[in-house]
């Protein structure tokens, strides 16, 4: 089972929306599937969260400089920082992906409502209609066909 703090990126972004992540489990197939009429590498694309021992390879994930700093103050994330917001988080948050816009906000609502919390509702935000579970770019539900409230 994994340890749902895995899927709390120091950042403040919720990994369980991660396509990567999403790639993980057979209800993600589809996002290889998708991968690889992309012409993407499919080693080691698949993650079980920014906390866990499982990262894709890509060097913003597994080379995080975020995480890494968070990990040598003690903190689980960025809101818990006295320096919060730093320049480091701003530029990632400016980096012109859609899915890191929100991550100062995010942090603050993390920081507000703890771990539990927040990550319940993640889980909650990241599912369809009908119960399925989406990630960040997909617009419409693999499994119904629903049309999605992600960042796509």
């Amino acid at each position: 089972m994994i340890d749902p703090q895995s899927l709390l990126a120091a950042c403040g972004l919720y990994c369980g929306a991660c396509y990567h992540y999403r790639a993980s489990f057979p209800e993600g197939q589809h996002l290889l599937e998708e991968a690889r009429r992309q012409g993407r590498k499919l080693e080691g694309f698949t993650c079980r969260g920014c906390r866990s021992d499982v990262l894709y390879i890509h060097p913003g994930c597994a080379q995080c400089q975020i995480r890494d700093c968070t990990d040598s103050r003690g903190i689980l994330h960025c809101g818990l920082c006295t320096e919060f917001p730093c320049e480091q988080l701003i530029a990632f948050q400016n980096d012109g992906h859609v899915h890191h816009l929100d991550i100062l906000m995010q942090l603050e609502e993390l920081k507000e409502k703890g771990p539990e919390r927040w990550l319940a509702e993640q889980e909650q935000r990241w599912r369809c209609q009908c119960g399925a579970s989406f990630s960040w770019y997909e617009t419409t539900c693999h499994r119904c066909g629903a049309s999605l409230n992600s960042y796509g």
